[in-house]
Formats: C-alpha cells, structure tokens, sequence
C-alpha cells in the first residue's frame, strides 16, 4: 500500500529580519499581532504552501489561539492590506499565501518527487521545476486531481470554458439580485455607499461580484436592523474604513437590540405612519425593520 503523499512541512524558516509590512502589524496591534502572523505561517506551512480562511477556520484558529475572533480577522485582513498575503487570491478563492510563501514552499520540498500545487493559487512561475504538478482548481474548495493539460486544450474546450464562466457570472449575478431584494430602497442606497467605501479601501478599486455575493450571504445571518445599523457606523466613521467588511460583521455578531435603540443619531427624525422613527431616519430602518429587535 503506497504511503499518503505528504504536502505540508515539518519546520519553515523565519526571516531574521523581518520586512516592513510585519513590523507595521506589530507597531498596529503589538505582540498579538506578530504572534497571530507566525501562528498563521505555522498553519499555512502545516497545509503547505496556503491556507483556508473561511469562517469555519477562522473560529477553529481563534479558539486555538485562545484570541478574540474579532481581533484575529482585523489583524488579518491588515497583513492582506499590507501585503502579507495576496489579496486577489483572498477574495477570489478564501485562501492566505503569498509570492514569498510559496517560494520557501518550493525551496523545501525541492527534494521531493512529486510535489501538486493548484495552477490558480500560483503567484510564482514553476515551469522549471521538473517535480512540480500542476493541477486545476475544480471550483473555490476542491481542486481537482486532474493534470493541467492546458497546451493540449483544444478550440471547443476553450470555448465550452467561457460559456461556463458566463454563466456562472449570470448565476452570481442573479443570486446578488435576489439576496439584495430583501432591503428597501433606502436600504439599499445605504448598501451601495458601503460598497462604494469598500472599493475604494481595494487597491485597483474593483471587487469582484463573487465577493460581494459572500458578504450578501454573510448577511443572510442577521437581523435586516442589525446589517444596516453596522452599516451606517462604519460609513460615518472614516478611521475605521481600512478594517473593511470584517468589521461590520464583528459589529452584527455582538451589538444587541438595545445597543441599537440606543444608537447614535444618524438623522432627523420623521414620521413613519403617523409615528416617530428617531434615529433610525438616518440609517434607513423603519419600524417594520425594527420588529426583529
């Protein structure tokens, strides 16, 4: 029986000295931050060369680090901001690696056999490296084991390619429209000032719609009240904009209905029915929002 192909390593070494983005992580959130980075790099090397950050993981890495999850995701998404890991690849497929991760991936296992990297979460060339398998990423979770045979694809696999993509775009599209239809029109203008915000915090100002799907989803989790409330804290507070949208959903886990009735005034009152809505003016709620209260 053939032993299990092993992936990950059993030791990484750490830069003596360390480049500007870390030290600008531990000038931000102190020792934490620097520990959770090397926390981080220990799991990424256990995986190999990149690691999973769904939610799913982040309450796994929190509880095992004996950290508030809300800090974690913040230092995180700042080392994405710096460029500790590859924002386009967090975005697209959830997961934490970078140019140098993968080039001290290579360097240690270049005496192993066969070594499978996903063609899709490559940041570095690896054409030279005979050991090297390159396979194909059957969708954002379960690469696939197929061999990438790309310079043997031939004019209708291309085609049947982009017919699939179209249509996966269509399908997220439509998904988005749907996920969207739950909030009023009000709602909804202050959903695109937040969107409009969080393009600006990305650095080629776009963000793809498979993003915005998974915050639409995320938001499927909360009360209508509590989304648009972190909201609205998060557009009128400028300071805290870079934290982007892990910080809004920190904000639905734990503000409670109180917390809200008691909120900032975001806006002059009005009547709603021949009743006043106070503060929720501002953020869009009406007092059918706030039944979920």
């Amino acid at each position: 029986m053939a032993r299990p192909q092993k992936s990950g390593l059993d030791y990484f070494a750490l830069d003596v000295k360390m480049d500007d983005a870390v030290n600008i992580i531990e000038a931000e959130h102190g020792l934490v931050g620097f520990a959770i980075i090397i926390k981080l790099f220990q799991r990424i090397y256990n995986e190999g060369y990149y690691y999973k950050w769904t939610e799913k993981e982040q309450i796994l890495f929190s509880s095992r680090v004996s950290i508030d999850r809300n800090l974690v995701t913040t230092i995180v998404e700042d080392c994405i901001k710096w460029g500790i890991f590859n924002q386009e690849l967090y975005e697209k497929h959830t997961i934490l690696t970078s140019r140098r991760i993968q080039n001290h991936y290579l360097t240690a296992t270049y005496k192993r056999v066969n070594v499978e990297m996903v063609k899709e979460y490559l940041l570095i060339d690896v054409s030279d490296r005979k050991n090297i398998n390159v396979i194909r990423v059957s969708d954002d979770r379960n690469p696939s084991t197929t061999k990438d045979t790309d310079d043997k694809s031939t004019q209708s696999k291309v085609k049947e390619s982009k017919v699939k993509e179209s249509k996966e775009k269509e399908d997220t599209s439509l998904q988005i429209k749907n996920l969207r239809s739950r909030y009023s029109e009000e709602q909804s203008k202050v959903i695109d000032e937040y969107f409009d915000i969080l393009r600006w915090t990305r650095k080629n100002g776009r963000i793809a719609d498979s993003v915005i799907l998974k915050i639409y989803q995320e938001w499927e989790r909360y009360p209508i009240s509590k989304v648009i409330y972190a909201l609205k804290v998060y557009i009128n507070n400028p300071k805290y904009h870079d934290k982007r949208e892990n910080y809004c959903y920190g904000i639905m886990r734990n503000v409670t209905a109180d917390e809200i009735a008691k909120g900032e005034d975001y806006g002059k009152s009005k009547q709603d029915n021949g009743k006043d809505v106070g503060q929720y003016a501002g953020i869009g709620l009406t007092l059918e929002d706030l039944q979920d209260l």
